[in-house]
C-alpha cells in the first residue's frame, strides 16, 4: 500500500536568488519577518555560487532562513528551481532580493491566492520614488515585454485583475500546479523566463492576476547591455517556437520579420550588439531538436488557443524605452500600422 502524501510544513515557501545581493538582502529579510501579520512560512536563500559573504556573514543574522549553497550560478531559473525542489510550502512566492515587502502584503497575498487557488499571482510593484514598476507586465504581439503600468502613479491599479503576465520580481504560484506544468526552463539562465513561464500557464488553461493591494518595493534599475540583450532576444524567439503552434508562427512570420529587422537596426549600436544577434540565430539552429522536443512538451498541456494568447497583446513595441521619447514617437507613428495590418486573425 502507497503511503499517503504529506501535508506540506508550510502555507508558502519565500525563494530569494542571491548572486553577490548582500546588500539587497540586508534591506528585504527584515521586510519578511518583522513587516507581516502572516507568519506561517519559510524563506530559502539560494546562494548562486556568489562571493559577497552572503552565507558567512548576512545569513547567520537570520537564523530562520534557510540556505542553500548552488555549486555553481545556474541564473534565475535554476536558482529558482534548486529552491523550489527543496519548499515545504503549499504555495511559493519567488521574490527578487532588490526588494522590499510593504505592511500585510504576504497576508493580502494569500487571501488572494486562497480566492484563486489554482492562479498565478503577482503583487504591485513599486519603484523607490512610488510611481508603478509593475502590476505584471504586457506583450507586443510579436513577444517584446514591457512593464505593465511602468512609471504612473501607484493609484493607477488597485484590487484584483487579470493579467497578460506575471513579473517575475515577485511571483506567487501553487506548488501543485507547478509539479504539473513545470516551473522554469533552465536553459533560459536569466530574462524572459517569467514570461515563458506565464504563457505556459495560459496555454494549461491557468489564470494569471495582480493583486494591486498587496505592495512591494522594486530596486530595480533599467540597464542594458549586449549580454542582457542576447538573453532578451534568444529567449523570445525560444518562447515563441516552443509555446505557439506552427499554423500561429506561420500567420505571425511577416510581423515577427518586422521585429527582426527592428531589433537588427537596434544592435547597429555597437559590434557587441551585433555578435549578440549572430550568437542568437547560431543557438537556436544548433538546439533546434531540443527546441522541436520542447514545443512537443508544451503543446501537450494545451488547454485553450493561441487566439487566447494574443488576444490582449499590443500594436505598439515600447520605442520610447528603446530610442527615446522623440525618436520613439516617431518610429511608432510609422511602424504601428504595419503591425496593424500585419496582425494576424486567429
Amino acid at each position: 500500500m502507497e503511503n499517503a502524501p504529506s501535508e506540506p510544513a508550510f502555507v508558502l515557501s519565500i525563494i530569494i536568488v542571491s548572486y553577490n545581493s548582500r546588500a539587497d538582502l540586508a534591506r528585504c529579510l527584515p521586510t519578511l519577518f518583522n513587516q507581516q501579520t502572516n507568519d506561517n512560512f519559510e524563506v530559502i536563500v539560494v546562494d548562486n555560487h556568489g562571493s559577497d559573504g552572503v552565507a558567512t556573514e548576512l545569513i547567520p543574522l537570520y537564523p530562520q532562513v534557510r540556505l542553500i549553497k548552488n555549486l555553481a550560478n545556474t541564473g534565475y531559473a535554476g536558482g529558482n528551481n534548486l529552491g523550489l525542489s527543496q519548499a515545504r510550502g503549499a504555495w511559493v512566492l519567488f521574490l527578487n532580493p532588490d526588494t522590499e515587502l510593504w505592511v500585510g502584503c504576504l497576508e493580502r497575498l494569500m487571501t488572494t491566492a486562497r480566492q484563486h487557488p489554482s492562479a498565478f499571482i503577482t503583487p504591485k510593484l513599486l519603484n523607490p520614488d512610488g510611481t508603478i514598476n509593475a502590476c505584471g507586465n504586457q506583450m507586443q504581439y510579436t513577444g517584446i515585454t514591457t512593464c505593465r503600468g511602468l512609471n504612473q502613479p501607484a493609484t493607477t491599479y488597485h484590487g484584483q485583475e487579470r493579467i497578460p503576465l506575471l513579473s517575475g520580481a515577485a511571483l506567487l504560484a501553487p506548488v501543485s500546479v507547478l509539479q504539473r506544468i513545470g516551473a522554469f526552463d533552465e536553459s533560459y539562465f536569466m530574462y524572459f523566463e517569467d514570461t515563458e513561464l506565464s504563457l505556459r500557464a495560459r496555454l494549461a488553461g491557468y489564470e494569471l492576476w495582480c493583486d494591486a493591494d498587496a505592495v512591494v518595493t522594486h530596486y530595480y534599475k533599467l540597464g542594458f547591455s549586449p549580454t542582457k540583450f542576447y538573453y532578451l532576444e534568444r529567449n523570445r524567439l525560444l518562447t515563441f517556437l516552443t509555446t505557439f503552434s506552427r499554423a500561429t508562427l506561420l500567420r505571425l512570420l511577416p510581423a515577427l520579420f518586422i521585429t527582426e529587422l527592428l531589433m537588427w537596426g537596434f544592435a547597429l549600436r555597437g559590434w557587441g550588439y551585433l555578435r549578440m544577434r549572430f550568437r542568437t540565430y547560431a543557438y537556436l539552429y544548433t538546439h533546434r531538436n531540443t527546441i522541436r522536443q520542447r514545443h512537443r512538451t508544451v503543446q501537450a498541456l494545451r488547454q485553450v488557443a493561441d487566439a487566447e494568447l494574443l488576444q490582449d497583446s499590443m500594436l505598439s513595441l515600447p520605442f520610447d524605452q528603446l530610442a527615446g521619447d522623440r525618436l520613439g514617437h516617431w518610429l511608432d507613428v510609422l511602424i504601428r500600422p504595419l503591425y496593424r495590418l500585419m496582425r494576424p486573425h486567429l
